[in-house]
């Protein structure tokens, strides 16, 4: 195991229990005691994605739940993901999904 691997793996710990709160590397390599550079670099060699992607798919695997599996209406989803507005939050899901967060509400229903 080298010290990139350790390095990424309690990175995956910490986005996983902080993704809410936390959105940037600049956040992550502050709980590891890492430069950001440091932390980006590092999990850019021991996985081949950069952090930022880490963080990102977190979060969308948590709305794509919600949005699934909850009757909550998208507003809501958004703010308990912690974004601004509803509306970033349906840029961030277009823009990583192609969907908006109804039509993938929608395509969820129908399967």
């Amino acid at each position: 195991t080298t010290p990139q691997q350790i390095l990424l793996q309690k990175f995956i710990q910490l986005v996983n229990n902080f993704y809410i709160e936390k959105r940037t590397i600049e956040d992550y390599a502050e709980l590891l005691n890492v430069t950001p550079n440091h932390l980006s670099q590092s999990v850019k060699f021991a996985s081949e994605k950069n952090a930022l992607s880490f963080i990102n798919e977190r979060v969308l695997s948590e709305a794509k739940s919600l949005i699934q599996f909850t009757e909550y209406d998208i507003a809501e989803i958004a703010y308990q993901l912690n974004f601004s507005d509803p509306a970033n939050f349906g840029k961030f899901f277009k823009r990583h999904t192609d969907l908006t967060p109804l039509e993938f509400r929608k395509q969820a229903a129908l399967r």
